[in-house]
Order: structure tokens, then C-alpha cells, then sequence
């Protein structure tokens, strides 16, 4: 019995982020959107599931409220950003949704020109 919570667990993970949208490239000062859309494929309700975006190399954190995603259910969540001065190039930018039980992880570039 043990063994299908594992691989529940691990199908939810797999499941979690659906497609990841955005507005780049941008100028610098522009506003930048991403709208990341996420999927609950499992059976059980996620409760307290948030979405942060991490731009590595400008150690900036973005971050949605905590929301719920009952089972079979489907969202999407904006998470927006004011890039003042930000130097032209690429950054990579690590997009996490998870909570207490679950996490998923996706990677981005987001190009500033």
C-alpha cells in the first residue's frame, strides 16, 4: 500500500506545471508578466500551493498568493514584474509550484533588451 502513495505523489509532481507564458522579450523598465498555468491530474486536493519565480543571476523572487487546486482541476496565476535598470541579456529563471507535499520545477529564459 505504501508503494502507490510514492507513486501518486511522484505523478502529481509530474503533472503539476502545465504551459509557462510570457511577454519577452522586454525593454529595461518594461513590465514583465508570466502566466504559468497548473494542472492537478491527480486524485487528491492540493491545498496551499504557491508559485515562485527565481531570476538567478538578478536574486530576484516572485511570488504568488497561496491558492488551493482541488483534484482534476486546472488554473492559471500571473506574476508580474517591474524591471527597472536591468542590464540587456538573458536570465534564467527557475518557475517552482509547490507546498508542504508536493514541488515542481520548470526553467525559463527571460530575454531584456
Amino acid at each position: 500500500m505504501e508503494s502507490h502513495k510514492i507513486l501518486l505523489v511522484v505523478f502529481l509532481v509530474l503533472g503539476l506545471i502545465g504551459a509557462i507564458r510570457s511577454n519577452d522579450p522586454i525593454s529595461a523598465n518594461d513590465q514583465y508578466f508570466m502566466h504559468v498555468n497548473v494542472n492537478n491530474d491527480g486524485t487528491e486536493d492540493l491545498d496551499d500551493l504557491s508559485i515562485k519565480a527565481l531570476i538567478y543571476d538578478l536574486g530576484i523572487v516572485l511570488q504568488t498568493n497561496s491558492f488551493d487546486l482541488n483534484d482534476g482541476d486546472r488554473d492559471g496565476k500571473l506574476i508580474f514584474w517591474d524591471a527597472p535598470n536591468v542590464e540587456p541579456g538573458d536570465y534564467l529563471a527557475r518557475v517552482t509550484v509547490s507546498n508542504d507535499n508536493v514541488r515542481r520545477v520548470k526553467h525559463r529564459i527571460i530575454t531584456i533588451i
